[in-house]
């Protein structure tokens, strides 16, 4: 199998960050992948425009990385950001964001629907060296398990669940939660599956390649409403308030919880929430009753 090549992207402000990454992937992988940098690329082709450098660096690459600020972010153009949205489409090519600095990335799809390092809700600078080692390793396994996809006769089906929520008359839910509120998102599934009610609940957000944000994507539509858990660590996700915001835009019955006390989204706050801070209290019946009246 050929080497892969890999590109990494930056705003001209983190050239340390994309030599050390380079010099870690070389060395874990050996002969494995090609990886170059911006830095590489503007050498190579002085005369052409930072946005024709880029361009030309990703359309050569197999795998993207995009290292996120809110310089990058500002410095990208919508040419790159249509090539973006177009490898997420491309089951040969893959797009993996590294969060570095802190960003607002919630609205920009092609962020939203790749998988982006770190998982959590703190930027890659914010890591002790330990936890940034940590994520380089789940980086690290994510490129091991694309290189052996794509050597098993480059078949995507590690890729990409087809699984679908089969059409069925029963009131389906998916379930939005953040990392921190997983056990509670499980316990509440058990309570809703009892009576009958399908549940659709991410229990994890570290997949494969780019395809996992599809999936939820796809789970959100599937179902006749979502409940959002919310709590501080919640109200400050990118995810959670990706997945609700979906939801809203495309009609689907929106039920707040509210886990553990936090403010609300101004848009949440327009709709009743139900309180379930207090364990003895739950409005269990409540949820259940709305939920199967949905038409």
């Amino acid at each position: 199998m050929k080497k892969l090549s890999i590109y990494i992207d930056d705003d001209g402000n983190y050239d340390e960050l994309a030599s050390e990454l380079k010099i870690k992937i070389e060395k874990y992988f050996k002969d494995v992948f090609t990886v170059t940098t911006y830095e590489n690329w503007s050498h190579r082709t002085s005369n052409d425009s930072i946005e024709d450098i880029t361009i030309k660096a990703i359309n050569a690459s197999d795998i993207v990385i995009p290292i996120l600020s809110t310089q990058y972010l500002q410095y990208l153009t919508q040419n790159i950001e249509d090539i973006f949205k177009s490898i997420i489409e491309d089951d040969s090519k893959y797009l993996i964001p590294i969060y570095y600095k802190e960003s607002s990335w919630s609205s920009y799809d092609w962020v939203v629907k790749s998988n982006v390092f770190p998982n959590g809700e703190k930027s890659l600078s914010e890591l002790s060296d330990k936890e940034k080692d940590q994520e380089y390793s789940k980086l690290f396994l994510t490129l091991q398990k694309i290189v052996d996809s794509l050597d098993a006769n480059k078949q995507t089906e590690k890729f990409e669940k087809k699984e679908k929520v089969a059409s069925t008359k029963e009131k389906i839910v998916f379930i939005s939660h953040n990392n921190d509120d997983s056990d509670f998102a499980e316990l509440m599934a058990l309570h809703i599956e009892k009576h009958g009610i399908k549940t659709w609940v991410d229990k994890s957000k570290l997949k494969v390649g780019q395809h996992w944000r599809e999936e939820i994507d796809e789970g959100i539509k599937s179902c006749d409403a979502i409940i959002v858990i919310m709590s501080p660590e919640a109200r400050m996700s990118e995810y959670v308030t990706y997945e609700w915001s979906f939801a809203w835009g495309k009609g689907i019955k929106v039920f707040p919880i509210m886990l553990k006390q936090t403010s609300l989204h101004p848009r949440l706050e327009s709709l009743q929430y139900l309180d379930f801070t207090n364990k003895l209290t739950r409005p269990w019946n409540e949820l259940i009753d709305s939920i199967l009246e949905i038409q």
